[in-house]
């Protein structure tokens, strides 16, 4: 696998241009963006400079996984991009056309990181903590009829609980059967992350059209300490991620050994 670290200008000055700022607001602009850097060999040749419009059909499947960490706040003029991929990434390519995001040149290393069991991990993930709600089924638009799966909404919690052990509770039981066990964990943020999808649509006329299509998912930011028990099982955990809304940044598990 490959790690890479972006690091983005995100402004300081509301006064001046902040493109680096305005591209992490939409979050399906960030993956958009970034898949970009795994071009199809025949999309690349035809288009060498990036500089046509974005089209999926010259994007490798989907083979990477993303972080935006930590938080932009309001002083804040940097944040950085940490993309977790099977395949080698080709930075220059995917930015050729919008150098302003970055603040510093990307950097990338192989990471094929070597666990034993038992060995005791620190580890940090932003997670969309949903479920598939049985009440809340979609719809399909030809025919109208109510798909099997139910719809996914964000988790929620009663006056009983509280966020931290509702998440606490959530993430532990989709970490089973993924090779560790969890030690310690802690709630750092809890926040909400958006995007603006651009899809085309047929009126009523048979005609195409194009609608924005919004994107609002919870996201929590967890960190703690884990423990590997079975290591094939971590290693495809890892590889993998964690939960839902991969596509849109969560599930990327950050670990690093525990300090002695």
């Amino acid at each position: 696998m490959y790690l890479s670290y972006l690091l983005i200008d995100t402004g300081g000055n509301p006064d001046r241009p902040r493109p680096g700022r305005n591209w992490l607001s939409n979050i399906y602009n960030v993956h958009r963006r970034l898949s970009m850097a795994f071009p199809k060999y025949e999309a690349k040749r035809k288009d060498p400079h990036n500089i046509r419009p974005f089209s999926p059909e010259g994007i490798q499947p989907r083979s990477f996984l993303f972080r935006i960490d930590p938080k932009i706040g309001e002083n804040s003029q940097r944040a950085m991009i940490i993309v977790q991929s099977l395949l080698e990434p080709d930075w220059e390519y995917c930015f050729n056309n919008a150098p302003d995001f970055l603040a510093a040149a990307p950097e990338m290393k192989i990471y094929n990181p070597e666990f034993h069991v038992d060995m005791q991990l620190c580890f940090r993930i932003l997670i969309n903590p949903s479920i598939k709600s049985a009440v809340h089924k979609s719809t399909t638009p030809k025919n109208g009829e109510k798909s099997k799966q139910g719809k996914r909404i964000s988790l929620t919690w009663d006056e009983n609980s509280s966020p931290e052990e509702a998440i606490s509770d959530w993430f532990k039981s989709k970490t089973q059967n993924n090779g560790f066990k969890i030690n310690e964990i802690h709630l750092r943020r809890l926040n909400w992350v958006s995007g603006t999808k651009l899809i085309p649509e047929l009126d009523t006329d048979t005609q195409t059209d194009l609608h924005y299509h919004r994107l609002r998912f919870r996201a929590a930011l967890l960190e703690g300490k884990l423990c590997v028990k079975e290591v094939p099982l971590f290693n495809t955990c890892l590889e993998k991620g964690i939960g839902s809304g991969k596509s849109m940044g969560f599930g990327l598990l950050s670990v690093v050994p525990v300090s002695e």
